[in-house]
């Protein structure tokens, strides 16, 4: 009985992350097809922690970051500004004072979009492929489980496979 309450909330929960991801990827959609294709250009960087490996307790390790872009436009006089997402530790791909293409929403001018791959669609891309092997992973976790536990069985008592047949 738990396993299958268990089975049903992960189930549930990647059905929400499909469904936000699809909801996104549509706000996305809408703002590339109604919006306006403006150009921003790179004023600064900012570097922020990504991760750090270290071993055991010690303090030492390895630190990488991410460089990230400040990419500042303008609509009818007035500046915004918007913090670009990079993946991995690039700090060439955006140079301070290049022109950057940007998605601009039609209602929002404080909203716009960097047009790349990337900041487009690889977080939706994302998510609604986890949210597929979570919901897989809710529909079998009984036969997981059943099979995780054979395994053990077996493990600690092979008499017991060899007896089965």
């Amino acid at each position: 009985m738990k396993i299958k309450i268990f089975s049903r909330i992960l189930q549930l929960f990647a059905l929400y992350l499909f469904f936000t991801s699809v909801y996104a990827s549509l706000g996305k959609i809408i703002t590339i097809q109604s919006g306006s294709k403006i150009f921003g250009k790179v004023v600064s960087s900012y570097k922020e922690t990504d991760y750090s490996t270290q071993t055991g307790n010690k303090r030492y390790g390895t630190t990488h970051y991410i460089l990230r872009p400040i990419i500042k436009y303008q609509v009818n006089g007035k500046t915004y500004e918007i913090h670009g997402k990079i993946l991995g530790e690039v700090g060439n791909q955006y140079k301070i004072g290049q022109s950057v293409p940007l998605y601009l929403s039609e209602n929002q001018p404080d909203y716009a979009i960097i047009n790349s791959f990337f900041e487009l669609w690889y977080e939706p891309l994302r998510n609604i492929l986890f949210s597929i092997g979570i919901f897989l992973v809710g529909t079998f976790f009984g036969k997981i489980l059943s099979n995780i536990k054979d395994k053990i069985v077996n493990l600690f008592n092979p008499q017991a496979h060899v007896d089965q047949f």
